[in-house]
């Protein structure tokens, strides 16, 4: 062959390698394109991945803080209930023993008031009785002496 010939295959040798080295460049960098895509495709699943977990522990968590405020809601109502039980037992305990003092400060009341008027009836008895005794003295004694009087 002569030489240009040859520096003419030469030359097109070289330009098929530069072609394929062009290809292979630009399917190396097609390839780092695909590898780019695929990491922030991965990068972005898992952060959504993440978000998507932090998102359902906040919601756990809001539900466990919700689940606990009504426990505490229903406790505290439980105690207050119980507490107004409390306080209306003691109440209606405090009017029927306060009724009950009553009733027996009346009948205490009424029982003087008939000693009373018994002791008052008896006295009175006791005094009629003296005076007729002392009027009967006085007469027997008014006997006597008029009787004296005369012998």
């Amino acid at each position: 062959m002569q030489p240009a010939m040859r520096a003419k295959a030469r030359l097109e040798e070289l330009k098929q390698d530069i072609e394929a080295l062009g290809k292979e460049q630009f399917s190396a960098g097609a390839d780092m394109m695909q590898m780019l895509v695929f990491f922030q495709k991965d990068s972005d699943r898992r952060t959504e991945a993440e978000e998507r977990r932090r998102r359902e522990e906040r919601e756990e968590r809001r539900e466990a803080d919700r689940l606990e405020r009504e426990e505490r809601e229903r406790i505290r109502n439980e105690v207050a209930e119980a507490a107004e039980r409390r306080r209306e037992h003691d109440i209606k305990e405090s009017r029927e023993l306060r009724e009950a003092q009553q009733r027996s400060d009346a009948a205490r009341e009424a029982s003087l008031a008939m000693d009373r008027e018994d002791n008052r009836r008896r006295y009175e008895e006791r005094l009629a009785m003296e005076r007729a005794e002392a009027r009967e003295r006085h007469e027997q004694l008014m006997l006597m002496l008029s009787k004296q009087n005369k012998d």
